[in-house]
């Protein structure tokens, strides 16, 4: 063993080297880190346990007497890196709480209601693990793998969980991922700071810390809508979706990503980031309504009679009874053009109004094939 070892479980330098077997009867067994940020590798120094070559953490046996975990409980500051559980029974346990557990693994064990809140778990691997009612609030599970782990009931409010894997995980509606990611929240909590920020042209670190929490509040979203929409929770898959949506859009508008930004914003007003019919619907009714007011203020509607033919356009000295009616009239030429009806009884005046009139039906087409694009989506969320 390298000369680098500073205590029972110390942390080590640069040039440590993994060990492979127990010396003086003490575990010795090498966690590097590498992989996680802001914790160097670490040595445990804890005597041996039983028969095997390592403490009664990393030695890698099935059913470890839950007692005598207990009694070996790591204290606050004391680090668990590497931990080994197999056919394990730690439910009800609160002694793993607020510790550093990094790249364990627990294997078909039984973690119902066990208090695991702040504990830093990243990296770890969860299979085929009974994790009802867990409490994982505030614990960080970066990089975490959830294999065949049942979550239901779980409390993972403030849980940290970029790159976190979910597969054949089950969870249910009480299960608590919290109302926003902790990474959005962290977002709107330097907002202040992130304004300031904006006016200046160079990227700093802090853009680019900015810039790694959007990502991660992205891939975290888009990791709980599958999620949901594999355990059937349509409402919360639908939820983590427009969540998702919404981050990148303030993403583009923080770092003036303009276009993005506008077509970002024409998406959710016109069809809620196409998941609300009722805004595609609105939207096409104000498409209509509005180009019915154009067309009275530009050239005006023409309809040819038997005897004459009528101008709708607006004229003050109208007054204000035929304006309104020509404003019905103007309103109803909008409708059949919105709709490609082309009946022919009425046509535009001169360059504006059939500039108009073919903008209109352009936007009648796409807003009706956006209409059946959104209720289809709806409709296959729903199932």
């Amino acid at each position: 063993m390298s000369g680098d070892v500073q205590s029972a479980s110390g942390e080590l330098t640069e040039g440590s080297v993994e060990r492979t077997s127990s010396t003086e009867d003490r575990c010795g067994h090498v966690h590097e880190a590498s992989a996680v940020s802001n914790l160097g590798g670490v040595c445990c120094w804890r005597p041996v346990w039983g028969d095997t070559e390592r403490c009664i953490w990393h030695a890698d046996v099935a059913q470890k007497p839950t007692r005598k975990l207990q009694d070996a409980a790591p204290e606050i500051g004391e680090r668990l890196d590497g931990a080994i559980f197999r056919d394990v029974e730690l439910s009800g346990g609160d002694w793993l709480a607020g510790k550093t557990v990094t790249d364990a693994r627990f294997v078909n064990c039984n973690l119902e209601e066990t208090d695991l809140s702040g504990a830093d778990l990243r990296y770890c691997h969860f299979e085929g693990v009974d994790a009802q009612s867990v409490n994982l609030r505030g614990s960080n599970l970066e990089h975490t793998e959830f294999h065949r782990t049942d979550i239901r009931g779980a409390d993972l409010c403030g849980a940290r969980l970029h790159y976190a894997v979910f597969d054949n995980a089950r969870i249910d509606e009480a299960t608590n991922l919290g109302k926003n990611v902790v990474y959005e929240d962290e977002l709107t909590e330097n907002a202040v700071d992130s304004r300031l920020a904006a006016f200046r042209r160079r990227r700093s670190a802090r853009d680019r810390s900015r810039l790694d929490r959007y990502e991660a509040a992205h891939w975290t979203y888009n990791e709980l809508q599958r999620l949901a929409e594999e355990n059937g929770l349509t409402e919360d898959s639908r939820n983590y979706y427009l969540k998702r949506k919404s981050v990148r859009r303030r993403e583009a508008w923080e770092f003036r990503s303009y276009p993005k930004a506008l077509a970002q914003e024409a998406w959710r007003w016109t069809t809620g980031y196409g998941s609300n019919p009722w805004r595609v619907i609105g939207t096409s009714f104000a498409v209509i309504l509005a180009c019915g007011v154009l067309y009275m203020l530009t050239s005006g509607v023409i309809e040819p009679t038997a005897e004459t033919t009528v101008t709708y356009k607006l004229k003050p000295s109208n007054g204000l009874f035929l304006n309104v009616i020509y404003l019905l009239k103007t309103t109803y030429f909008s409708v059949v053009t919105f709709a490609t009806l082309g009946y022919g009884d009425m046509q535009p005046v001169h360059g504006w109004g059939r500039a108009i009139a073919a903008t209109e039906a352009l936007l009648g087409q796409l807003l009706m094939a956006l209409l059946v694009f959104v209720l289809t989506r709806n409709v296959t969320w729903s199932e």
